[in-house]
């Protein structure tokens, strides 16, 4: 009786201790802001499933190239090693106490398993060892091999090593007689002619490693950075099934409802993520900050605040426990826990800032919100959510670069970020028939212009496009003219809720009053502030982005493309139109309609792994002073495709990529069109007619 005593005494104290780690985890959590959901229970538990059990985004590339891009198949097989290993464990610990348990009960399958068992521990005992090799030989981008990842892997591999020590020992031992497994039965054939004492005795140091290594690394995962063994099944369950990149409608009249400046006013969720994060760089790798030389890392942001939470939130649980001895204690006997109290007090103010400390602004102020971080993490870490959330607060409390209060005067000013005076707003439409609600009451689509089209005189070309387009197809629309102010997106997206939560009522307030019901948009940062954020004011609207209706209507036969553009033509993905709601495929299928099928010439960097333009996040309105330009970045990979066409869907992406186009010199080999631009230079009939009306020195239309 003395093994399974000595066992149960060694498994109670680490069962404790991991207990205890557990609750420290959870007290930590509970100082966020209570927002964890488990509604639509059916697709969370689908969830688990496909990301967690099926790990599918862990397949997906590392990052955009080889061969830092390679999937990282060796942790697959390490998590799912571990996922069969763990029913062997599982069998160790119960009989390790009560000897007489066994999973034989499962019959002629228990064998099997055994084997399954042991070849697993042989398959991740390799992969350990590859894992070494890789971080000291192959060095991947942003993964040196750490103190901490060390002793986790080589407890991983002292963990595999035993497991073959003491079957094969005692298996040897005892002449085979039985089966464990291929590779412990072929070390046991391998030591059959050893002493039986020292075999026994050498598996019986090998189970006792076994047990203390397995012990001691369940009570050192709460505080390493295999903390996401824990955290990433709940943060996948959790994680918020609503429409993504959506901030949140904050009560202005609380002056701590102001964003975010300590850790604790993040919410519970954004908390569960610091504990889920793998640190496999994805985040990084396809961040376009990061990539053109930006003071951002979406995983050391993340890394930074778990150090954050774990360091000042302990702090703060200290001194609530103390605070509430000393009540308890009374007024003399809880005098020394005052004073500890006051210390501790004392040093929870002493410490640096989060936001402008341990997180500098330059690091928010670089991210363009294009959510390629969130998109890629295998664990649905909200990396743009926490970035908004302080970047939110540096605005509100007046802590802004020289740009953005530039912009911000021009907003409140003039209801537009271009600073241009708002009884302008309709000149873009001078010489086309443009409809108000008042001229047409009972139209079917509310065309939302936005500023950049209203203002930028780049983007009035594409609008009149859009709109001759539209005649075309006979939809019938109307816009709110002078009734219109800028959609919001630039003010949310830089921080200032106040401004932004103004406009977003003006325009609400206009169209419930014209009772729309469907609303067109051409810009997808308007589109996704409509669709998805006006409900926070009582505006449910139907948003369609203008290459979700081309598309509806080409298939319609509304619209009949009769002529493709000359040359060959390729798309550039806006983030706000793609990762943040999921539409890919609309503008492609305009454009195949236009052009013939297959005449796209995809980029390397697509769909859910297209990179960013650089002017989302509020950065269109501030200059790039460190590293290299992100729009140059993409520029040249649009340059390099050979197409003369570069296809956008964004009024910020056509500004960024012509920019972009201009620098190379290029501008007169490689045309940047809006998809709208695209389909009206297919229709004959509208170019004929323009090309009638300036008479006969009017140039020729391209295609």
């Amino acid at each position: 009786m003395t093994r399974p005593l000595v066992f149960g005494i060694l498994l109670l104290i680490a069962l404790a201790g991991f207990l205890w780690s557990i609750v420290r985890l959870i007290r930590l959590l509970g100082l966020g802001r209570p927002d964890l959901r488990v509604d639509r229970l059916g697709e969370r538990l689908a969830s688990v499933l496909v990301y967690f059990l099926g790990q599918r985004r862990v397949a997906q590339p590392m990052s955009y190239r080889p061969p830092t891009g390679a999937t990282s198949w060796h942790h697959l097989l390490i998590f799912w090693g571990f996922l069969i290993i763990t029913v062997g464990t599982v069998e160790l610990l119960i009989s390790g106490v009560w000897p007489a348990f066994s999973l034989a009960f499962l019959g002629p399958g228990y064998q099997v398993l055994r084997w399954l068992i042991d070849l697993m521990n042989a398959v991740v005992l390799t992969l350990v060892v590859y894992a070494f090799f890789r971080r000291l030989v192959l060095r991947p981008r942003l993964l040196p091999l750490s103190l901490d990842a060390g002793l986790i892997l080589g407890q991983i591999g002292l963990l595999m090593i035993t497991h073959f020590g003491y079957h094969a020992g005692r298996l040897a031992a005892a002449g085979q007689g039985e089966s464990f497994g291929p590779v412990s039965d072929a070390l046991a054939r391998a030591l059959s002619g050893l002493d039986p004492l020292a075999l026994r005795a050498a598996s019986e140091v090998s189970y006792w490693t076994h047990v203390v290594v397995l012990l001691l690394f369940l009570n050192y995962l709460p505080y390493s950075k295999h903390i996401h063994i824990l955290g990433a099944l709940p943060n996948i369950f959790l994680r918020p099934l609503g429409p993504k990149g959506v901030m949140p409608k904050l009560n202005l009249e609380d002056e701590n409802d102001w964003g975010v400046s300590r850790i604790d006013q993040f919410g519970q969720k954004s908390l569960l993520d610091l504990y889920a994060c793998t640190e496999c760089a994805r985040c990084t790798n396809f961040c376009p900050a990061y990539n053109t030389d930006k003071p951002l890392s979406p995983m050391h942001l993340i890394m930074d605040l778990h150090h954050e939470l774990v360091e000042r939130g302990s702090l703060q649980l200290r001194l609530r426990d103390v605070q509430r001895q000393a009540e308890r204690a009374g007024p003399t006997a809880g005098a020394p826990l005052r004073a500890l109290a006051q210390t501790l007090q004392q040093q929870l103010e002493e410490r640096p800032p989060l936001v402008g400390g341990r997180i500098k602004e330059e690091t928010l102020w670089a991210c363009t919100t294009c959510g390629a971080c969130q998109q890629v993490c295998p664990v649905f870490i909200d990396q743009p959510g926490k970035i908004q959330q302080m970047k939110t607060h540096l605005a509100l409390s007046g802590q802004l670069p020289a740009e953005l209060v530039r912009t911000f005067n021009n907003l409140e000013r003039n209801a537009n970020p271009w600073g241009l005076a708002a009884e302008r707003r309709m000149e873009w439409a001078e010489g086309l028939k443009v409809p108000t609600i008042a001229d047409n009451p009972n139209f079917e689509y509310l065309l939302f212009v936005g500023c950049a089209a209203a203002f930028d005189d780049r983007i009035k070309k594409s609008m009149r496009a859009l709109v001759e387009v539209l005649e075309a197809a006979g939809v019938s629309f109307a816009v709110l003219g002078h009734q219109e102010v800028c959609s919001g997106d630039p003010a949310r997206r830089a921080g200032n809720e106040f401004l932004f939560q103004q406009q977003a009522e003006a325009n609400v307030t206009a169209m419930n009053e014209a009772k729309v019901r469907r609303v067109l948009t051409s810009c997808p940062h308007c589109f996704h502030t409509i669709r998805n954020e006006y409900p926070q004011f009582g505006g449910h609207y139907e948003v369609l982005h203008h290459t979700q209706l081309l598309a509806q209507l080409i298939r319609q036969g509304k619209l009949r493309p009769e002529q493709p553009l000359a040359g060959s033509i390729t798309y550039h993905d806006s983030c706000y139109l793609g990762r943040w709601n999921g539409e890919y495929e609309a503008p492609r299928d305009v454009l195949r309609a236009v052009q013939g099928p297959g005449a796209l010439v995809e980029l390397s960097r697509r769909r859910e792994h297209g990179f960013c333009c650089g002017a989302g996040g509020g950065r269109m309105w501030q200059e790039e002073h460190i590293g290299e330009r992100i729009n140059r970045n993409r520029t040249r990979e649009i340059l390099d495709s050979g197409a003369t066409v570069a296809a956008v869907a964004c009024p910020f992406c056509t500004i960024m990529i012509t920019d972009g186009v201009k620098d190379a010199g290029r501008e007169d080999s490689v045309q940047v069109l809006d998809v709208a631009e695209v389909v009206r230079k297919s229709l004959r009939t509208i170019e004929q007619r323009k090309a009638s009306a300036a008479g006969p020195a009017a140039p020729r239309t391209e295609g």
